[in-house]
């Protein structure tokens, strides 16, 4: 969860946002956006995509098997090698 409300952090800065301003966003006190961000609090989900949406990020579930591949792709690494899990059918003459 600390990797998760770090990242919402980081991207507030990024989009210039004080806590003030994304509180106006998503119509909550900024003491409650300080406290998630304090990981005094639960984050609830909604306010999490919430969050996320207005800083321009999506929340999605990824299969674990996938995890290492999403987050090299978020990273922007080239070759990453893997044996490929879904493959077309054949065509049939």
């Amino acid at each position: 969860m600390e990797d998760l409300i770090k990242e919402l952090r980081v991207a507030r800065n990024k989009k210039g946002f004080t806590q003030s301003a994304l509180a106006h966003r998503v119509g909550l006190p900024q003491g409650h956006i300080s406290s998630i961000e304090q990981g005094k609090i639960d984050l609830r989900v909604s306010t999490l995509i919430q969050m996320a949406r207005i800083l321009e990020y999506e929340v999605m579930l990824v299969p674990s098997q996938f995890t290492s591949l999403v987050k090299a792709m978020i990273e922007g690494k080239e070759g990453i090698e893997s044996e490929p899990i879904w493959q077309p059918d054949e065509e049939e003459d």
